[in-house]
């Protein structure tokens, strides 16, 4: 583990340049492994170190079963942030909610959705969205979403624990019978520090947690 920490830091020195080009350096932070290792899973876990040692907005991330993954924050658009890691998997989210994916065998395109954000979530009966997907291309896929607490708890995270409220989202697509759930564990501001959410009938859930709050 030492030598990867070092190689690393090698890599994170040689490529602080990288950024002004507005590129991110693959040395930056570790990389998906192949998507099949993503989907079927492999025993690994990042080391908090590493994370530390990066300056820069970061989450991890892990699709089914398989290992942890660290993508660093690309852009900012409004309120939409770009995620990438090293192999250009991409993963958009918006308010918490993952709205758009690159390099996965099967991609979110789009997500056309009336959720405007958390505030008085739980008092609505149902929201409405529409899923588009390429890998292969299905547009319009019409998906009910029904919102519950499960109250509050101290969770803990990569650096310390935060106490955060528990929002499910059920969701339905009736014409294909497609029904998950969805959590978001939510600080009193709204931000979604951790989350499992289903965003395709063809992946398993994808997890991810925020290690470094976007400024």
């Amino acid at each position: 583990m030492k030598k990867i920490i070092s190689l690393f830091l090698l890599f994170f020195l040689i490529s602080c340049s990288s950024l002004n080009n507005g590129k991110i350096a693959p040395g930056y932070f570790q990389a998906f492994e192949s998507i099949t290792n993503l989907i079927f899973g492999y025993d690994n876990q990042i080391d908090p170190q590493i994370i530390e040692n990066i300056p820069f907005a970061s989450i991890k991330v892990r699709i089914g079963n398989g290992p942890e993954a660290l993508m660093i924050l690309q852009r900012v658009n409004g309120d939409e942030y770009t995620w990438v890691s090293a192999d250009e998997v991409y993963l958009v989210i918006k308010n918490g909610k993952i709205i758009k994916t690159q390099g996965l065998p099967n991609n979110l395109f789009e997500k056309l959705t009336s959720f405007q954000g958390w505030k008085n979530i739980l008092d609505k009966d149902e929201l409405i969205s529409y899923y588009s997907f390429s890998n292969p291309e299905f547009n319009n896929l019409k998906v009910l979403s029904q919102y519950s607490s499960s109250g509050n708890a101290e969770l803990e995270l990569t650096f310390g624990k935060k106490q955060l409220s528990l929002v499910n989202e059920r969701i339905l697509a009736k014409s294909i019978g497609w029904k998950k759930t969805n959590s978001y564990w939510l600080d009193d501001n709204g931000f979604v520090w951790r989350s499992t959410q289903h965003i395709s009938p063809r992946l398993p859930p994808i997890y991810y947690e925020v290690t470094k709050k976007p400024l």
